[in-house]
């Protein structure tokens, strides 16, 4: 196992909980005996799961690492669950170590049985193609600027969006009449969609209010309105006059338990690698499904070409998503080193990936530029061999 961390300049973009101008990741490459080889991500967010670079570092090189060679499963079956006594959740670093394993396994999904199928992706056999589009984000506080990304993001024929607020009384004000002023023909006609996420920018007791603005004005969910177990968000939905959505108050499946409670009036925001990869993000939205809660596959902000491959191919496997979000490449990202660019295409489609694993090649050249090795590991194994050898 190789650990990278990297850094990729990218395109200011704003939200209440931060303002981003470089994607920070953690990316893993696994080798295997047969010379074989796999890539994995992660983007940690303190604010969402409580995990930053180091500790995704840390636990890759003490948790992870350990239990996969002692299990000989994939890391999300070796109980890396959050620590009794620490309950930190681990979900990005199983992730990145998860993908990187998904893309060896799927190089062989052949080989695999349908069982072996249904046990790793819920399916025997992934969709031929995928009918989900990917929607607009506006990540800007300054409403002429949001303005700007709208037209451009209607002319490539996209047709729902998701408006960030939570800036502030007055910025989020003339950001909702800006856009909304935009949008509200198409709305009325249905031909578009207007979302927002306050990313916990507002309070519990002022939710309610606020939402009822928004409902005035044709927006269909409000993602994320405060901070707060999933339990209090469940509680303030019951009295508003639209959904909420929960993204950083659905990180495992204690949070999904909650949630269930009320499916119609919560949907969910469901990400790799906030939910703990592939195979865990692909169970937690069947759970949201076959409950009738609506749901939206997410990305974070500044995802490289490894996790928007890894979400097309979660599109062919999983439930049907309400809305998508990601694969933004080039987009967002000023380079990127993984090739072809995994940018969505006009109106927002996606194509499937016909190369092998998660169709998608590592630059190591541009790799090396935008990152440093942290850490090399070797199997016992894979070493005694070597000396043999």
């Amino acid at each position: 196992m190789t650990v990278h961390r990297t850094a990729v300049p990218m395109r200011t973009f704003q939200h209440a909980a931060a303002s981003r101008d470089v994607a920070e990741a953690v990316v893993v490459r696994l080798t295997f005996a047969d010379g074989g080889e796999g890539w994995g991500e992660c983007l940690p967010r303190p604010y969402v799961t409580g995990e930053t670079i180091e500790t995704v570092l840390e636990d890759l090189q003490r948790v992870i690492w350990p239990a996969a060679l002692a299990s000989g499963a994939c890391a999300s079956q070796a109980g890396l669950a959050a620590d009794e006594c620490d309950r930190r959740s681990r979900n990005a670093a199983i992730c990145a170590f998860e993908l990187a394993r998904t893309d060896y396994l799927l190089q062989h999904v052949e080989s695999l049985s349908p069982e072996q199928r249904t046990a790793l992706f819920g399916a025997e056999a992934p969709a031929g193609r995928i009918a989900a589009r990917v929607s607009g984000v506006l990540g800007s506080a300054h409403a002429a600027k949001a303005l700007r990304q709208l037209r451009l993001m209607r002319l490539y024929g996209l047709r729902d969006f998701k408006l960030k607020l939570g800036f502030g009384e007055r910025e989020d004000g003339e950001l909702l009449r800006a856009v909304a002023g935009k949008l509200g023909k198409a709305i009325r006609r249905g031909r578009c969609t207007l979302r927002v996420d306050v990313n916990g920018g507002w309070t519990a007791e002022k939710t309610p209010e606020r939402v009822a603005e928004l409902a005035k004005v044709g927006v269909c969910v409000v993602e994320q309105p405060f901070y707060g177990p999933a339990g209090r968000l469940v509680e303030v939905a019951r009295r508003c006059a639209l959904p909420l959505m929960a993204d950083e108050s659905l990180v495992d499946e204690r949070d999904a338990d909650v949630l269930l409670a009320e499916p119609r009036r919560v949907w969910w925001n469901v990400r790799l690698s906030k939910n703990g990869g592939l195979r865990r993000s692909l169970a937690m939205a069947r759970r949201a499904a076959a409950a009738g809660a609506p749901f939206v596959l997410g990305c974070m902000v500044g995802e490289s070409g490894i996790l928007s491959a890894a979400q097309r191919r979660w599109l062919q496997w999983g439930p049907a998503p309400r809305f998508v979000e990601g694969n933004y490449g080039r987009f967002l990202l000023a380079d990127e080193f993984t090739t072809p660019s995994m940018r969505f295409g006009y109106g927002g489609r996606l194509a499937v990936r016909k190369g092998p694993g998660l169709g998608v090649r590592v630059d190591e050249g541009k790799l090396r530029r935008y990152g440093e090795v942290c850490c090399e590991l070797e199997a016992p194994s894979a070493r005694a061999a070597r000396s043999r050898s």
